[in-house]
């Protein structure tokens, strides 16, 4: 007995001991988990987007594509932004952010500049595997200003791995100004980027002459252009100097710092409409660079086909848009299972047409099938597929129904049983004798219950012999 009484102290210091490290444990699992948390915010939704205003220099990516819808004030960013391969789309930005920087023309004149597009500035900022579909970024009597889908001004930032379709359009009264797809002015590294898009220029400054510049990709700065592709309409109205590349429409470092210069394994193909009112002509245009003021060290392995197409008529505004009463089709197009829905607007003049209001795929969802019922050990599971091209579109798990009837049979209860556990991480042997505590629980309450005094569980136990056999002489 007293062996056993001794072994049962062990094992319960041991057990003391194996929940001690294990809770010991704990704060350095939590530790090593926050440790190993991304930091970055997740966004879901175009509040949630607008909200990096607030923090500009958080990291953040999306989790699903988002309808930007109404009119959106561009905002500067420090940060990281993961698009996670989502969509932005319906963009549509009509004024200019409230972030100025100070831009430089070819003669390193200054200029106090306006920006728009997704962002007004980025600086040391790093976008990457993003789509915006469906962009218009429309600016209108605007001084000094760059426009551009993603961003207005980029300073040291790297953007990859990003796509853009849409419209930039831009009347300006100012000197320093353009339009481009990705950015419109500035420095970085651009690779593997996309950018499908209408651009219009349309110069209204008459006190002087313009510095204009347009480009798929970048309008005006330098640095990393790399496995770019860009499909470009461009058209420009310029009583200035003229700058337009289908890639870039000045390469030039305009003071800012940089350490690549280069223009390789890029894709320029559309046209460039374009006139130069200006006597002391410049009129830059070609499928790359319209003028490579700094000369990339690195130009090489780009295709093109494109289209310079100079006008001499000054009396008109370029654009697309040729009838100068345009009267407008519409056209709505709903999504279906792998196309987006969209709008699109056709002059019956002209044949001009655009097109906006895009909506996401979506399936044709029919109702839901029991694939197997759950009963009262197993989940079930059903199913749901699309009516139109027979995808699996959802499943879920049928919860185990529930057994209001609790079986408490003492004889099952009584089964002793003895529990091995084995403490995760620390190697300690626990031993619970469940059968032993639930008899001696069972005994005490039915002591209790008939005002009897309390048997002792073990048959062995010699005081309670005695105690039986007082009894029986007294009878």
């Amino acid at each position: 007995m007293k062996h056993v009484l001794s072994a049962k102290r062990f094992l319960s210091g041991i057990t003391a001991a194996g929940l001690l490290a294990l809770f010991c444990l704990c704060p350095l699992s939590a530790a090593a988990d926050n440790e190993s948390e991304s930091p970055y915010t997740e966004i879901s939704d175009a509040a949630g987007l607008a909200a990096i205003a607030s923090a500009p220099e958080s990291n953040y990516r999306l989790t699903k594509d988002i309808d930007l819808g109404s009119d959106w004030k561009p905002i500067p960013f420090r940060g990281k932004l993961d698009g996670n391969g989502h969509i932005l789309y319906n963009l549509h930005v009509t004024d200019v952010g409230q972030d100025k920087r100070v831009t430089r023309d070819g003669n390193m004149k200054e200029y106090d500049t306006e920006f728009a597009g997704l962002f007004s500035v980025l600086e040391n900022a790093e976008v990457s595997n993003l789509t915006l579909k469906g962009a218009f970024v429309d600016i209108a009597e605007r001084s000094h200003c760059f426009a551009a889908i993603l961003a207005g001004y980029c300073d040291n930032s790297v953007v990859n791995g990003c796509s853009v379709e849409g419209r930039v359009h831009m009347k300006n009264s100012g000197v320093n100004a353009g339009v481009a797809g990705i950015v419109g002015y500035g420095n970085g590294f651009f690779e593997e980027c996309n950018a499908e898009v209408e651009l219009i220029f349309d110069d209204r400054y008459r006190e002087g002459k313009c510095e204009q510049f347009l480009g798929g990709i970048l309008s005006c700065g330098i640095g990393k252009i790399k496995k770019c592709n860009v499909q470009i309409n461009g058209y420009v109205s310029c009583h200035g100097y003229a700058h337009n590349g289908g890639i870039v429409g000045m390469y030039h470092h305009c003071g800012m710092d940089y350490t690549v210069r280069e223009i390789s394994y890029c894709v320029s193909k559309g046209q460039i409409s374009f006139f130069e009112d200006n006597d002391d002509r410049r009129a830059y245009c070609s499928s790359i660079g319209g003028e490579l003021l700094t000369p990339p060290k690195k130009l090489f392995r780009n295709r093109v086909s494109f289209k310079r197409n100079e006008v001499w008529d000054y009396s008109k505004i370029l654009s697309p848009e040729e009838c100068e009463q345009p009267d407008y089709e519409e056209t709505v197009t709903p999504p279906d299972c792998t196309d987006w829905g969209y709008t699109a607007h056709k002059c019956r003049g002209c044949d001009y047409s655009w097109t906006d209001t895009y909506t996401p795929p979506q399936h044709d969802n029919g109702e839901w099938t029991i694939v197997s019922d759950s009963d009262y050990e197993r989940e079930g599971l059903k199913r749901q597929y699309c009516n139109r091209c027979g995808k699996l579109t959802g499943e879920e798990t049928i919860p185990i129904k529930k057994n209001n009837k609790t079986d408490i049979s003492p004889q099952k209860k009584s089964n002793s049983k003895i529990i091995w556990a084995i403490a995760a991480g620390v190697g300690i042997l626990l031993i619970v004798e469940t059968g032993a505590m639930v008899y001696s629980g069972r005994k005490k309450a039915l002591a209790k219950e008939q005002n009897q005094p309390e048997t002792a569980a073990s048959e062995g136990n010699s005081a309670n012999a005695d105690n039986v056999k007082s009894d029986e002489t007294d009878k």
